[in-house]
């Protein structure tokens, strides 16, 4: 297994890692040794121990904010999530009432043929009977 020897504080330090986790080890440190950096006026102050206690209760502090601020996306997630079924509900109720306008169109349409082949057939009617009366008033007459 590689080693990296590194130099935290004036302190080289030698990691065992695993060549997949180099990367993240590389990056890993840096981002450690920056936080520390946020510390260095301290450095003639305090001990080794403490900038790195300092640096661990401010790692802490971000993590504590990446949950929260986490929590929060997720929380935005459920109520999209939420609000996409629901607009996925309205989408198949307006496709099912669009079916349903169109099936009650068409039975318009065919009530409508039926009522106009009625009226044709009454005005047929009405015709024949105006002729049926004409004849009895011309018999009638004569």
């Amino acid at each position: 297994m590689p080693t990296l020897k590194t130099e935290i504080l004036n302190s080289v330090i030698e990691i065992s890692f695993q060549e997949k986790e180099k990367e993240k080890l590389l990056k890993v440190i840096n981002n450690f040794n920056e936080r520390i950096n946020d510390f260095k006026e301290f450095e003639t102050k305090i001990s080794n121990s403490k900038i790195f206690y300092l640096a661990a209760l401010k790692a802490e502090d971000q993590i504590e904010e990446f949950k929260s601020i986490l929590k929060l996306k997720e929380k935005e997630l459920s109520n999209l999530n939420d609000q996409k079924n629901k607009l996925n509900s309205l989408i198949k109720e307006i496709i099912f009432l669009k079916d349903e306008i169109e099936k009650l169109n068409s039975k318009n349409l065919m009530l409508e043929n039926i009522n106009s082949k009625a009226i044709n057939e009454m005005i047929n009617m009405q015709d024949k009977l105006d002729k049926i009366n004409k004849m009895i008033l011309y018999k009638k007459n004569d």
